[in-house]
């Protein structure tokens, strides 16, 4: 192979790990939410959800000192957003904790909450970064 054919192959090779680059970091819009339960108690019944009310997912139960993770595609939010966990004490009244405080279609990130204590009433001790 003469050294021209070297040369253009090396070229086409560099422009194609570039435009699958591009293509990779321009359409991985999304969300990254991970909830740990520090715990010592199984947690039940979370939801996340858009501050316009639409669920985005239902988490039955996270175990003690186990973790969960979700990907939530953001090229279909409309407008401005938001997203919020809750979740219901002992007594049934709902909570709400901002995950996301602002979004748009397109955003990405990622999102750590970390439940850190639930009190006897059901109410979650909660830190989010």
């Amino acid at each position: 192979m003469s050294k021209k054919n070297k040369t253009i192959i090396s070229v086409l090779v560099a422009f194609l790990i570039l435009v699958i680059g591009v293509f990779k970091f321009s359409f991985s819009s999304g969300y990254k939410i991970s909830i740990e339960n520090k715990t010592d108690k199984t947690i039940a019944n979370l939801e996340l959800k858009y501050k316009n009310g639409n669920t985005i997912k239902t988490i039955s139960q996270i175990e003690p000192k186990k973790s969960l993770e979700y990907n939530i595609d953001t090229n279909s939010i409309q407008g401005e957003n938001a997203i919020i966990l809750t979740y219901k004490d002992n007594k049934g009244i709902s909570y709400e904790e901002s995950v996301v405080g602002y979004l748009e279609k397109g955003y990405s990130g990622k999102s750590n909450v970390f439940i850190n204590e639930i009190d006897n009433n059901g109410n979650f001790g909660i830190e989010i970064k």
